[in-house]
């Protein structure tokens, strides 16, 4: 029993340092986000200078009304503190990725490829989970653990045999008539139970019940670990599929932006469509980006769910 709780010990680390991995995978792509939002904005203000700009100059030849102006340094003031709001929290994310892996320095991230956009079916993901999920198997472990209790608690009722043996020299100088300088004896004792009160019964009793309550346990986890990965499958289902309309909506925003402000600078557009534009741009580029940070870190969800999160980073260092 000592032994296996070694080894339950060990699992049940095993678990911990997945659920920190997950962490610290999650305050990452928290930076890559802040990261993402702040180039977005830093974008949406380059546009709206450009605008505000090609509105001063439309201005002063008369082609659009002062109110125009007026419209477009009211849209570059509110991109401006945007801009200021995402440095911010650019700034906590990045303190909150170094506290959560122990760094005092400043940290440079590198983004690496997206991760496969290939989902098994449900019932992979559920098998594996089944099979490498460490806490699973720690608790199979403790209910191993109490089937061996019950032998362990129905043994106090067999009797128990003591065998002693001693030896005894003794020299002494100068010896005496009567000395007995060696002595050998053995003796056997046959011990076993007559009445307790009861406490035997009760110790086994307690310990079946500690090995249903066991029992119990592990087949919850097992139906846990089912909805867990249920829900990490549909989450990054969902992810997947948002994330393809968003990108088909950032080109169409893209395009249509593209297209007004054209025809701003001919005269063929106003400056509530200009704007109506660049809103919609930017509001595609911030879906796309958290859209896409949501699926990776629906990806490292379903490592963990399946417990294959900490073996494949092992794998990779």
């Amino acid at each position: 029993i000592s032994r296996d709780n070694v080894e339950k010990n060990r699992l049940d680390t095993y678990a911990i340092k997945e659920d920190y991995l997950l962490a610290v995978a999650f305050a990452y792509y928290n930076v890559l986000k802040a990261r993402k939002n702040l180039d977005i904005a830093d974008a949406n203000v380059e546009r709206l200078s450009t605008y505000r700009t090609a509105a001063d100059k439309r201005l002063r030849v008369g082609e659009v009304t002062k109110t125009v102006l007026l419209r477009a340094e009211a849209e570059l003031s509110g991109a401006l503190a945007d801009r200021m709001t995402a440095g911010n929290s650019l700034t906590l994310a990045l303190a909150q990725l170094k506290r959560a892996v122990g760094l005092k320095d400043d940290v440079q991230l590198k983004e690496e490829a997206p991760a496969s956009k290939d989902v098994s079916p449900i019932n992979t993901y559920q098998a594996v989970a089944l099979s490498e999920r460490s806490d699973l198997k720690g608790l199979n472990i403790q209910k191993k653990q109490a089937e061996d209790q019950v032998r362990y608690a129905k043994g106090a009722h067999w009797p128990s045999l003591s065998l002693s043996g001693v030896y005894s020299g003794l020299d002494q100088s100068p010896p005496a008539g009567t000395i007995n300088r060696e002595s050998i004896y053995a003796g056997v004792a046959l011990n076993f139970p007559i009445f307790e009160g009861g406490l035997r019964q009760a110790e086994v009793k307690e310990a079946r019940s500690k090995e249903k309550q066991s029992g119990l346990l592990y087949d919850d986890l097992k139906k846990t670990i089912e909805i867990d990965v249920q829900s990490a499958y549909l989450d990054l289902m969902t992810q997947q599929s948002t994330l393809k309309f968003m990108e088909d909506q950032l080109v169409f925003a893209k395009d249509n932006y593209q297209a007004i402000a054209r025809q701003f600078e001919f005269g063929l557009a106003n400056s509530i469509d200009v704007m109506d534009a660049n809103t919609l741009l930017v509001s595609a580029e911030r879906k796309v980006s958290d859209t896409g940070y949501n699926y990776q870190m629906a990806v490292m969800r379903m490592k963990r769910a399946t417990g294959v999160l900490l073996k494949e980073v092992l794998a990779k260092n």
